[in-house]
C-alpha cells in the first residue's frame, strides 16, 4: 500500500519526532519541540536564504480582528521566513462559503482546514481541488509523516493518494447536551446520567419555568451541528450507517431513520412550546452569545476529554455537559480526517508543505497561531507547567483573537488553558484510544461517478435539514417532502454506489 511505503520513508529520517502524536504533558511536548525546531531550522536556514522568501495565504477557522490575524502572522513569519523562506498571510473566520468561493476561482490561497461537515474530501480530491500529498509528505515534512498512524493517514486517503493531514486532536466524540452549570444546579438538574429525550423534556421545562424570558434550548448560528445521535455519516451524509455504536454496515438514506425523525418530533415540538428559540433557522448568532447574554440555558452538542473547561473559557460561564442516551463516545472517518489541505490554487505547494510541517511540529509557531500573541492575548498563570489564561480584562468575549485549538494542525504541542487539567493532552489521547470505533472507520467515500446525484441531493438537504433541526419545519409534512425530492435526486443511486464501495473496502480489510 502507498501508505506503508510513505511511512517506511519517513520514519528512518524522522524518529526523534514521532512522539508528536502521542499524548504528554504539555510541558515534555514543548520542551521536545524547543530542541527539534532549532535544528530543523538551522538545518533549512541557509537554503532560505537564497531563495526569494514565498507568500503562503492560510484560512482558519478562528475568529480574530484583522490587526490580531496581522500581528499573528507577522510573528509566525519571523520564525517561518529565516527557516524555510516564507511569509505568512493569515485570513481568519473563513466561512466555507468563502472557502469554495477561492477554490473554484482560483484565488490565491495555499492551506486550510478542510471542515468534514462543510466541505467533503472525495469531492475535493475528484475535482482537482486540492493536492495529493504524498510526494510532498516524503520530501518536505517527514515529521508529519512519521508522527500520524497509518490508521489515521487511511481516513485522508482518496483512490490511494493522501490528500490531508489529520489534525492531532480529538479523534473521536460523544453526543451530549451542554448547559449553563449555574442554572442546573440551582434547579438540582441532575447531569450526573445519560439521559433520554424524555429527560431533557423535562428539564427542559425546569428551566422555562423558572426563568420564563430565557429559552431553554438554542440553535448555533441558525443550525444544530451536533444533535443527539451516533451516525457514522459516511463522508458526506448522503447514505449513512445509522449508529456507529453498532455492528451493521447497511448504508441507508440517514433523512428516512427512526433517528432523524425522532429528534426533529421533539425539537419542532419544543419550538412550538417555546421552549427552542423561535425562528432559531435565521439566527446568526453562536450559542455561546446566547448564555452568555442570557438568553440560552443549553444546546446539543459533542464532547471530548476537557470540553466543559474549553466551552466555560469560550461561554464566559461555567459549562457541564451531559451524555445523550444514543451518545456513548465513538470515532469515524470524519472524525479524523478533519485535515489541513494544500490547495491546487497554491503557486508553491513545496512551500506550503513546508509550512504545514513547521505548523505540526514547532511548538512556537502552533502557540501562536492557536493561541495569539502573549500581552494580547494570553499570559502565563505557571510558565513552569506550561499553563495560560487571559490578561487583564480581556475574556472570551472580547479578545482579539479566538483560541480553538481543535481546528489547527497540533493544539497538543501549545500551551494549557487555566481551567484544563495541566494533563489535558494525556486524557484526551487516553478518550481517544477508549472510543468505540465505527466498523466503517477508515473508509472514505469516493463520489466521482455520483456527481450529478450528489449535488441534487445536497441541494435537497440545503433545502430543509436546518429548518427541520431547528424545530421550524414540521416533520409531519417536511421530512415525507425531502425524502420524495431525495429519491428524485439520486439519493438511492448514492447510496447503492457507497454501499459496493463499503463492501468492497470491508472485504480488504478482512
Amino acid at each position: 500500500m502507498k501508505i506503508k511505503k510513505l511511512l517506511a520513508t519517513g520514519l528512518a529520517t524522522a524518529m526523534a519526532v514521532t512522539t508528536l502524536a502521542g499524548c504528554g504533558s504539555t510541558a515534555d511536548n514543548n520542551a521536545s519541540q524547543s530542541a527539534g525546531t532549532d535544528s530543523a531550522a538551522g538545518s533549512t536556514q541557509a537554503a532560505a536564504s537564497n531563495d526569494d522568501v514565498t507568500t503562503i495565504t492560510i484560512y482558519a477557522y478562528n475568529n480574530s480582528t484583522t490587526e490580531a490575524a496581522e500581528k499573528v502572522a507577522a510573528a509566525v513569519s519571523e520564525i517561518t521566513e529565516p527557516a524555510i523562506g516564507v511569509k505568512v498571510n493569515l485570513l481568519t473566520g473563513v466561512s466555507s462559503e468563502q472557502l469554495n468561493l477561492a477554490l473554484a476561482s482560483g484565488e490565491d490561497l495555499d492551506l486550510f482546514f478542510a471542515m468534514p461537515w462543510q466541505v467533503s474530501m472525495s469531492t475535493m480530491a475528484t475535482t482537482n481541488q486540492i493536492v495529493a500529498l504524498d510526494d510532498l509528505l516524503a520530501e518536505y515534512a517527514p515529521d508529519v509523516l512519521s508522527g500520524i498512524s497509518e490508521d489515521d493517514w487511511r481516513c485522508s486517503t482518496v483512490s490511494g493518494s493522501i490528500y490531508g493531514v489529520p489534525m492531532n486532536k480529538d479523534k473521536a466524540q460523544g453526543r451530549g447536551f451542554e448547559m449553563v452549570k449555574s442554572i442546573a444546579d440551582e434547579l438540582g438538574i441532575d447531569y450526573s446520567t445519560p439521559w433520554t429525550y424524555e429527560d431533557l423534556d423535562a428539564n427542559l421545562r425546569k428551566v422555562k419555568e423558572a426563568y420564563p424570558d430565557m429559552y431553554p434550548l438554542v440553535p448555533n448560528g441558525g443550525t444544530m451541528i451536533y444533535p443527539a445521535w451516533a451516525c457514522d455519516v459516511l463522508s458526506d451524509d448522503l447514505g449513512v450507517l445509522e449508529n456507529a455504536l453498532s455492528d451493521s454496515t447497511q448504508v441507508v438514506n440517514f433523512y428516512d431513520t427512526d433517528s432523524f425523525k425522532e429528534y426533529c418530533k421533539w425539537v419542532y415540538q419544543w419550538a412550538q412550546e417555546g421552549l427552542m428559540m423561535p425562528d432559531a433557522v435565521n439566527t446568526t448568532e453562536g450559542y455561546q452569545e446566547f448564555f452568555n447574554s442570557g438568553v440560552g440555558f443549553g444546546t446539543f452538542t459533542s464532547f471530548k476529554a476537557g470540553f466543559e473547561a474549553e466551552e466555560t473559557r469560550k461561554c464566559g460561564k461555567d459549562i457541564v455537559v451531559v451524555q445523550m442516551e444514543n451518545g456513548a463516545p465513538h470515532s469515524t472517518t470524519s472524525m479524523v480526517n478533519a485535515s489541513w489541505c494544500i490547495a491546487n490554487n497554491s503557486k508553491n505547494p513545496e512551500k506550503a508543505m513546508q509550512m504545514l510541517n513547521l505548523m505540526y511540529t514547532n511548538h512556537e509557531v502552533s502557540n501562536l497561531l492557536v493561541n495569539g500573541i502573549e500581552g494580547d492575548n494570553w499570559v502565563f498563570a505557571d510558565e513552569s507547567k506550561g499553563v495560560i489564561t487571559y490578561p487583564e480584562g480581556v475574556d472570551s468575549s472580547n479578545t482579539s483573537y479566538s483560541s480553538v485549538g481543535w481546528a489547527w494542525p497540533n493544539e497538543q504541542i501549545t500551551y494549557v488553558w487555566e481551567g484544563d487539567d495541566p494533563d489535558v493532552w494525556e486524557q484526551l489521547g487516553e478518550f481517544n484510544k477508549n472510543a468505540q470505533p465505527s466498523p466503517a472507520k477508515g473508509f472514505v467515500w469516493d463520489n466521482s461517478e455520483v456527481l450529478n446525484e450528489v449535488t441534487a441531493c445536497n441541494n435537497v438537504v440545503e433545502k430543509y435539514r436546518a429548518g427541520l433541526l431547528t424545530g421550524c419545519l414540521d416533520p409531519e409534512t417536511a421530512i415525507p417532502q425531502m425524502n420524495q425530492e431525495l429519491d428524485a435526486a439520486g439519493i438511492n443511486t448514492i447510496i447503492e454506489a457507497k454501499q459496493a464501495q463499503l463492501d468492497a473496502w470491508l472485504a480488504e480489510q478482512n
